[in-house]
């Protein structure tokens, strides 16, 4: 099954959140950008940003006054007492918001869409303790209680479940396709 903000749209017409849809030609043409756990990537051009997710949680977002937009990819919620690095959720989303300022965005021209957090290992999905069962909904806390305090809206949301996604985003027009991961059974 895919999902995606654009199904049942036709190719040149405004989706619901205001991106224009460009045709698979157009799409063939774009320069394909595939973002590992910890890092990030904003683009004022013109470029396809791709991610796998399992537990991992992907963020992306896109200011439609400038019409640019950038996206992270982080597998921990939170730095701690560790190095500060983008694998985790507080620092890489600040970092990513920090970007796009940086080439003039103002944070209420800023929409977010987050996808991933699931369970993907079956013997740990009983578990109650945070520490080990419950990372991809803490991921998944963790980016929206960031983009939260930092008045950040999310306009479209996958999240957690037991299957991964690979999703995708347009980086000038915001917008996104994500497609289910098998879990290895079938599903």
């Amino acid at each position: 099954m895919t999902r995606s903000s654009t199904l049942g749209k036709k190719p040149g017409r405004p989706n619901s959140s205001g991106a224009i849809l460009t045709s698979p030609a157009i799409l063939t043409k774009l320069s394909e950008i595939f973002l590992h756990p910890g890092q990030k990537h904003v683009g004022s051009g013109s470029a396809i940003l791709k991610m796998i997710l399992g537990s991992c949680v992907g963020v992306f977002l896109f200011d439609s006054r400038l019409r640019i937009g950038g996206a992270t990819h982080f597998m921990l919620p939170f730095h701690g007492n560790g190095q500060l690095s983008p694998r985790y959720g507080d620092v890489a989303i600040p970092a990513l918001l920090e970007q796009l300022c940086k080439l003039g965005s103002d944070y209420r021209d800023v929409q977010a869409k987050v996808y991933g957090g699931a369970s993907m290992l079956s013997a740990l999905r009983g578990l109650g303790s945070d520490q080990f069962g419950q990372i991809g909904r803490r991921n998944v806390e963790s980016a929206f209680t960031i983009l939260l305090k930092a008045s950040i809206t999310v306009v479209e949301k996958d999240v957690l479940g037991e299957r991964g996604r690979k999703v995708s985003m347009i980086s000038d027009t915001g917008a996104v396709a994500m497609e289910y991961v098998s879990n290895g059974n079938g599903n």
